[in-house]
């Protein structure tokens, strides 16, 4: 029993200190400000990836990703699709929020295109860019 509740602090501790290595970076959609986050190699002409959260928006998942995507060399940036401000709660709010931009994808690729846009500023290989 000590031994998984040790492990398990332990594993936990590693996801924090992993997610703790990502900057934020703010930037927005018109009025809308948003607030993505970077891995800390960036600038270094690596290639990039751009993450898109799930539907609650930026969570451990998405931070957990980037950080192993670091470690395998390349720069990660999660996308804030929602903007500041609008954060899913719960389940509800969160089909609430995801179902807009079911419905008006146009603005959903824009968040996408804007975040797009941001992952290049961090200095990432323009030609070697997937987004997950």
């Amino acid at each position: 029993m000590k031994i998984s509740i040790t492990l398990a602090t332990l594993f936990l501790g590693l996801n924090l200190t992993m997610a703790q290595n990502l900057k934020s970076v703010s930037y927005k959609d018109g009025d809308q400000k948003l607030n993505g986050l970077v891995t800390s190699n960036a600038g270094k002409k690596l290639p990039g990836v751009l993450i898109l959260p799930a539907w609650k928006g930026i969570d451990n998942e998405a931070k957990n990703a980037a950080a192993e995507l670091e470690k395998q060399g390349y720069i990660a940036f999660v996308a804030d699709i929602y903007g500041e401000g609008n954060i899913p709660a719960d389940n509800a709010s969160a089909a609430k929020i995801a179902g807009k931009y079911k419905q008006d994808y146009k603005a959903y690729q824009q968040r996408i295109s804007i975040a797009f846009e941001e992952l290049k500023k961090q200095g990432e290989n323009p030609e070697k860019i997937a987004v997950i």
